[in-house]
């Protein structure tokens, strides 16, 4: 995803302005010197990252990554595996304590709540597919269902489309 603005945080309101220098250096950094997107911000911008979620989380998704740059601004990237959620400077280090607690605590708490129960969800089809069927390896890694249970499931309604297929065919059949 390609961005033109960047959304910046001031004294409790959002506006969109043009991207920075330093943005665009990063990215020619990240597409010409091979450099990971987040290296290169580390690079332009003079400082860290500091990781506010969970790095990687096929439940949860979303993370969240700043940088506080002394010269730039705090900069705040919110983005999923496959993309650029969301990006906002913070000029002002003062607004950074309420743009976290307005913004990006709750962010992070429903995402954590919704990975906490993606995974509860898992280990709950895991637990029904190891008292169905027993251990073996036929539970799906990534869901915990049963392999045998969606076989099962498939096959009835296979079955259930051939009988209506069949019905069908009776139906509007020479008498």
């Amino acid at each position: 995803m390609m961005f033109d603005r960047i959304r910046v945080y001031d004294a409790g309101r959002f506006h969109d302005v043009d991207l920075p220098d330093w943005y665009h250096e990063a990215n020619r950094l990240s597409e010409t010197e091979h450099v990971d997107w987040h290296r290169a911000f580390e690079r332009v911008l003079d400082c860290e990252y500091t990781l506010l979620t969970e790095e990687g989380q096929l439940g949860a998704g979303l993370e969240i990554r700043f940088w506080p740059s002394e010269m730039q601004g705090i900069l705040v990237l919110i983005e999923t595996p496959l993309a650029i959620v969301e990006q906002v400077v913070i000029l002002n280090p003062t607004d950074w304590l309420p743009f976290l607690t307005k913004y990006l605590a709750p962010l992070m708490a429903s995402s954590a709540q919704f990975a906490s129960a993606t995974m509860l969800a898992r280990i709950g089809n895991a637990l029904i597919a190891r008292a169905r069927h027993g251990d073996g390896s036929h539970m799906d890694r990534e869901t915990g269902e049963s392999r045998i249970d969606l076989d099962t499931d498939w096959k009835r309604r296979r079955a259930e489309r051939l009988r209506a297929a069949a019905e069908r065919r009776c139906e509007g059949g020479p008498a």
